[in-house]
C-alpha cells in the first residue's frame, strides 16, 4: 500500500522551510505597509520582485522536496501488515 502524499512525517521533515517563507513573507507586509526609504518606483519594483521571487522559489523547492521524499523507497515506512 502506498503512502498518502504529504503525511505528517514529510510535513515535519519539511517544517523548516516555513520560517524563512514567513519571515519573508513578514518583510513583504512591512514594506508594502511602511516603507522607510520612501517610494521610487524602481526602488520599490525591485525590492518587492526580489522577495517574491526569493518566496516562490522557496515555495517551489519545497514543493519538489516533498515529491522526492514520498516516491524515494528509502523513506516509505508502510505500516500495513500483509
Amino acid at each position: 500500500m502506498s503512502r498518502r502524499a504529504f503525511d505528517a512525517e514529510i510535513a515535519l521533515d519539511l517544517a523548516v522551510n516555513v520560517i524563512p517563507f514567513l519571515i519573508i513573507g513578514f518583510f513583504v507586509a512591512v514594506f508594502a505597509v511602511f516603507n522607510p526609504w520612501g517610494f521610487d518606483p524602481l526602488q520599490s519594483t525591485i525590492q518587492f520582485a526580489i522577495l517574491l521571487v526569493t518566496m516562490g522559489t522557496l515555495a517551489v523547492v519545497t514543493y519538489f522536496a516533498a515529491r522526492v521524499i514520498e516516491t524515494d523507497d528509502r523513506t516509505r515506512h508502510d505500516t500495513s501488515e500483509t
